[in-house]
């Protein structure tokens, strides 16, 4: 399970990556708007003319219950990776495929809700994948900060639905590498593009030594790449037995390992970054 917390905010209907159950990430706060969601994403494969049902457990630590507005929206993830919603279609969106049990719920405090929807997949659907929210949004609050004006808000909680259509699946690979500030600090980045039909994510292990003779453990960056997307992807630095403290690397450093994806797919890597 993953806790969800919501910053207030005016209401936009665009979020930062981070929002992305998307797609994995922090705990996110909102005054007393405090949803736990699992599974966090779901990534489903479906072939065309099938039906699927899912559940999605709710659990609400505020202690009054909170009354939720339920719809889809279609999203992207943009180069930088910024998440932007939509209520509107998007062409080619899935969304007509989608029913939701109820349009809104209530959940009480520590009572899981369980929370059913399908996706009803035509028959003639064309092989590939197709990507949806399911939106989840508290009542609209007022904020009212001393000596400030008064800022209407409501908590939002965005969870990410990738449909596999068929046989699609992600073909990934290594383009290019270099050194990237990630988060204030230079950090050794893969350039990898996506040749395939579906979303994917890298995973593996990778190791390496730094210009300082320290030993290095890599892991790369979560985040997906979808369908015909080139992405720069971190190699995140951490002591070996220790992945939790991340560490500075001293370039130039040579990461050598293989990075896994999908189902059975991988690539070597042995490569030297250097500012």
């Amino acid at each position: 399970m993953m806790r969800l917390r919501l910053a207030l905010a005016k209401r936009v209907f665009a979020a930062a990556a981070a929002l992305i159950a998307v797609l994995a990430s922090p705990p996110l706060l909102a005054g007393e708007f405090a949803l736990a969601v699992t599974p966090p994403r779901f990534e489903l494969q479906v072939k065309p003319g099938e039906r699927t049902r899912q559940i999605l457990e709710i659990t609400n630590a505020s202690p009054e219950a909170n009354t939720l507005s339920v719809k889809t929206a279609d999203w992207t993830l943009g180069a930088d990776d910024a998440v932007a919603f939509f209520e509107e279609l998007q062409p080619g969106s899935c969304r007509p495929w989608v029913l939701l049990e109820r349009r809104e719920i209530t959940v009480s405090n520590g009572r899981a809700y369980r929370f059913r929807f399908e996706i009803d997949v035509p028959a003639d659907a064309k092989p590939g994948e197709c990507r949806f929210a399911i939106m989840l949004e508290g009542q609209e609050q007022v904020s009212r900060a001393q000596g400030g004006p008064a800022i209407p808000f409501s908590g939002r909680l965005g969870v990410v639905v990738y449909l596999a259509l068929g046989d699609a699946a992600p073909s990934l690979s290594v383009v290019g590498s270099g050194v990237q500030t990630v988060n204030g600090i230079a950090t050794p980045v893969l350039k990898v593009r996506n040749s395939g039909a579906a979303h994917g994510r890298l995973g593996g292990f990778l190791s390496g030594t730094d210009a300082s003779g320290k030993t290095l453990e890599f892991t790369p960056g979560s985040l997906p790449i979808l369908p015909g997307q080139t992405r720069a992807v971190a190699l995140n630095a951490t002591r070996p037995g220790d992945p939790e403290v991340a560490v500075q690397v001293q370039f130039p450093v040579t990461i050598s390992g293989k990075l896994e994806w999908g189902k059975g797919q991988s690539q070597a890597v042995e490569q030297r970054f250097a500012p």
